[in-house]
């Protein structure tokens, strides 16, 4: 059984290194291209992937095949490797907005198609990773696909019509909790705070209140109401944040992310 990967960007080495840290793994045959040097070498090296010298040497070899690729070099990549896919090889496809049938007909239609969307966090293997498949995708195929991913976070199957809302808040929203932090660390700098401290202060808290609100079951507005007190101090900066449009900015940064999502697609 060989899993390849053509494209050694950022998501494939993050998933690769969970990969190689979890005991399903650590003997398995990856292999992989990419047309940058340094990510061959880097990935050869310290993560054991065998690297071959062109997309379509991957394609001729894997059972299971990973595009860690722009979804703009998909069309120019199927020019090159269709005519040489191993027979049976399923195709994993990390490109937003390519669905399921684009895929497939690209393909031929009875290839076996998944879609995954994983996050920045399958860096430190907390990864929400988004899944869904074609009907010629079999259980076994499928169980890969769901330990890949279970490598470096939780892997979450779904039908192809909640991906892009469930990928936007998984996939996109980092970005979002990336500003969140920054804002929170530089309100705290202003009021006093040591950098580092305030940085780790907001990073530890969001935890805290994530971990709070999935061990506890509670609605975030009860746990809200909890945190809150009248004339008190927290209810004066809700306040504020309703004022300044804090939640319809989410609302819209989210819509706008769909419907970016939506011109991708084909």
């Amino acid at each position: 059984m060989h899993i390849g990967f053509i494209g050694l960007g950022n998501m494939a080495r993050a998933i690769i290194a969970g990969m190689r840290e979890n005991d399903s793994f650590r003997n398995a045959s990856i292999i992989g291209s990419d047309h940058n040097m340094d990510k061959r070498l880097e990935l050869g090296e310290r993560w054991g992937v065998t690297i071959l010298e062109d997309d379509i040497s991957v394609a001729m070899q894997a059972d299971m095949l990973v595009l860690a690729v722009k979804p703009q070099a998909l069309p120019v990549l199927f020019k090159r490797i269709i005519p040489v896919r191993k027979p049976g090889q399923c195709i994993l496809s990390l490109a937003a907005g390519k669905s399921l049938v684009w895929l497939a007909k690209s393909l031929g239609t009875e290839s076996p198609v998944i879609r995954a969307m994983p996050n920045l966090a399958a860096r430190v293997g907390s990864s929400v990773t988004a899944l869904c498949a074609n009907d010629q995708v079999i259980e076994t195929q499928k169980n890969l696909a769901t330990e890949i991913f279970g490598a470096v976070g939780q892997a979450v199957w779904m039908t192809e019509d909640l991906m892009k809302a469930f990928s936007t808040i998984t996939g996109a929203a980092p970005a979002f909790t990336f500003l969140y932090l920054e804002a929170l660390t530089s309100a705290g700098l202003k009021a006093g705070l040591p950098k580092k401290m305030a940085l780790e202060a907001a990073c530890n808290m969001m935890i805290g209140a994530a971990k709070l609100v999935l061990k506890s079951g509670e609605h975030p507005a009860s746990l809200i109401d909890q945190v809150t007190s009248p004339g008190g101090t927290t209810i004066e900066g809700m306040h504020t944040l309703k004022a300044l449009g804090f939640e319809h900015a989410i609302h819209e940064a989210i819509a706008a992310v769909i419907r970016k999502d939506g011109s991708l697609s084909v």
